[in-house]
C-alpha cells in the first residue's frame, strides 16, 4: 500500500519520493491518520477502506474551495487515490496547534473575523453544491435550491429523518417536522455563504499563529449553521464570536435558528452512532414541533 502511495505523491509533486518513516498519529475517528517522510518532506495521510474514495474525493472538493478564499490556513491537497484494498487521501502535513493554552485571545479573536470574511465572500446566488458530500460517514444531499428554508427542511432534516426511518429509529410523520422546519424559518431570508458545514474544535487548529481549518463539508448556506455547530459540542472561546459578531453581526432570531440548525447534527449523530444520540434526537424532535 504504501508503495503505490509514494508513487502517487511522486506523480502529482514531480519528483521522487520514497517514505522512509511512517507514524500513525491519533485523533482519527473515520479514518486511520498517519504522517509519512521521505527525511526531507513529510506528508499528512489518511487511509480508509477503498469504496470511501468518494469521501475522501468529496473532502480535497472543500479543501480546494477553502483554499481558493485566502481567508484561513487550510492544508494543500496532494492527491486522492486507492490501492487494490484502500482508499487516501494526502495533504501537506501542518504543524497544528489545538489545545487551548497553546492558543490566545487574539488568536481565537482572528479566528472570528476570519470567518466571517469567509461568510461574507458571497460567489452563490442559490443553496447548495456543486456535488453531494459527506458529514461524517453521511451522504450530505446538495442539490441548488432558492429557497434557503425548503433547503434545510427537505435536505438536511428531511433526509436525515428519512435515514432515521430506515434504522427503525422514527416512525413519526417526516412531512410534518419539514413543514414546521419551514414554517419557523420561511421570514429568514439570509444570502448563501460558503460554510465549513462541520465546525467544532476537532476541526480547527492554529498554525505560525494563523487560523486553520480541515475536514469540511463545505455547501453554500445560511452562515449561521457555522456558528451554531461551534456552540454544540461545547463553545469556542469567548474572542472568537466577539471577533464574529464585531465583523458581521448575527440577524436576530439567531438563538432560535441555532436550535433547529444543530438538529441536523444531533440526527446525524443518531444515525452514526445511534445510543444516547437517538434520545438526544427524540428531544430535539419533540422541541422543534412545540417551538
Amino acid at each position: 500500500m504504501w508503495k503505490a502511495i509514494a508513487d502517487d505523491i511522486s506523480i502529482a509533486q514531480n519528483k521522487r519520493f520514497v517514505i522512509e518513516q511512517t507514524e500513525q498519529l491519533s485523533g482519527g475517528d473515520i479514518n486511520d491518520c498517519y504522517s509519512v517522510s521521505d527525511g526531507q518532506t513529510t506528508y499528512f495521510v489518511k487511509i480508509n477502506e477503498k469504496q470511501r474514495l468518494n469521501n475522501f474525493q468529496s473532502e480535497a472538493n472543500s479543501l480546494e474551495h477553502l483554499a481558493v478564499c485566502n481567508h484561513f490556513i487550510v492544508p494543500k491537497v496532494v492527491t486522492v487515490g486507492n490501492t487494490i484494498s484502500h482508499s487516501y487521501l494526502v495533504l501537506e502535513y501542518l504543524d497544528m496547534h489545538t489545545s487551548k493554552p497553546q492558543i490566545t485571545d487574539q488568536q481565537w479573536h482572528s479566528f472570528g473575523v476570519a470567518l466571517a470574511n469567509l461568510h461574507n465572500d458571497n460567489q452563490q446566488a442559490e443553496f447548495g453544491w456543486g456535488d453531494d458530500n459527506y458529514i461524517g460517514l453521511t451522504v450530505q444531499t446538495n442539490k441548488w435550491q432558492h429557497n434557503w428554508s425548503v433547503f434545510f427542511a427537505e435536505q438536511r432534516l428531511g433526509y436525515q429523518l428519512q435515514l432515521l426511518r430506515e434504522n427503525d429509529m422514527f416512525d413519526g410523520s417526516i412531512s410534518a417536522i419539514t413543514d414546521k422546519c419551514q414554517q419557523l424559518l420561511c421570514h429568514h431570508h439570509p444570502t448563501p455563504s460558503l460554510v465549513h458545514g462541520d465546525l467544532w474544535q476537532g476541526n480547527v487548529a492554529f498554525v505560525n499563529n494563523l487560523p486553520c481549518i480541515y475536514d469540511p463539508a463545505c455547501y453554500y448556506a445560511d452562515r449561521e449553521v457555522d456558528i451554531a455547530m461551534s456552540e454544540l459540542f461545547g463553545r469556542f472561546p469567548a474572542n472568537f464570536y466577539q471577533g464574529y459578531q464585531q465583523t458581521l453581526p448575527l440577524a436576530k432570531g439567531y438563538e432560535q435558528r441555532k436550535k433547529i440548525y444543530n438538529g441536523y447534527h444531533i440526527l446525524n449523530h443518531a444515525n452514526l452512532f445511534a445510543g444516547i444520540y437517538v434520545d438526544q434526537a427524540q428531544s430535539f424532535i419533540h422541541d422543534l414541533q412545540n417551538l
